[in-house]
């Protein structure tokens, strides 16, 4: 290709030895630099736009990534209060069984009549006020009931007098206290079904409790 020289109209001074260029050339090749110019002028336009889009996709990706991180650890935070929960409420029934048992086989270890007595005194604490009573218990205890009632009505001389009744539907340890106002159930079997009652309660209210904290 043979070589040229770009026109200075300025300071036009010819060279012996170099040829000129023509006109139509010297276009063509100012329409080629402008090409040139403006395909640079293009590239950088994309190579920045390029990396603008980079920088937003970037920001873009770390935000969703904060919010994916965030969501997962809400997640983890709730299934694990959620397995606390359970956990919680399953140790509650576990300790509720466990005294009930406890105190069940605890009961065991006296004496039937023993016991049937400390359940009629603690229901006469009900029916102090009551001039007369009726004490249903188990036939079988109905003789050592009725020679050992005196020692549940020491401490409630407001009671005048207990009638000692066999009543077949209940076992040993139960007894019924009727009055003129009503009927109390006090046997232990009962009396264990309110103790699991104020047990489940008291967990209940303190699990709300904690909620609210």
């Amino acid at each position: 290709m043979l070589s040229f020289v770009k026109v200075d109209t300025d300071n036009l001074n010819l060279v012996p030895g170099q040829k000129i260029l023509k006109s139509a050339d010297y276009m063509h090749f100012l329409e080629s630099e402008h090409l040139i110019q403006a395909a640079q002028a293009k590239a950088a336009r994309i190579i920045r736009d390029a990396e603008l889009v980079y920088e937003k996709e970037k920001k873009r990706g770390y935000e969703d990534g904060q919010l994916a991180a965030k969501q997962t650890c809400a997640e983890v935070i709730l299934d694990t209060v959620a397995q606390c929960n359970r956990y919680y409420l399953s140790s509650e029934v576990k300790l509720t069984e466990a005294v009930l048992a406890c105190v069940s086989k605890i009961l065991q270890g006296f004496d039937d009549v023993d016991v049937t007595l400390a359940v009629v005194k603690e229901a006469l604490q009900l029916v102090s006020n009551q001039k007369q009573v009726i004490l249903h218990v188990n036939p079988e205890q109905l003789i050592q009931i009725k020679e050992r009632v005196s020692e549940a009505l020491s401490g409630f001389p407001e009671v005048g007098y207990v009638d000692v009744v066999a009543d077949g539907r209940l076992k040993n340890g139960g007894c019924i206290l009727e009055t003129e106002v009503g009927i109390i159930d006090a046997s232990i079997d009962v009396q264990l079904q309110v103790l699991k009652k104020q047990m489940e309660k008291q967990f209940k209210e303190k699990h709300l409790s904690s909620i609210a904290e």
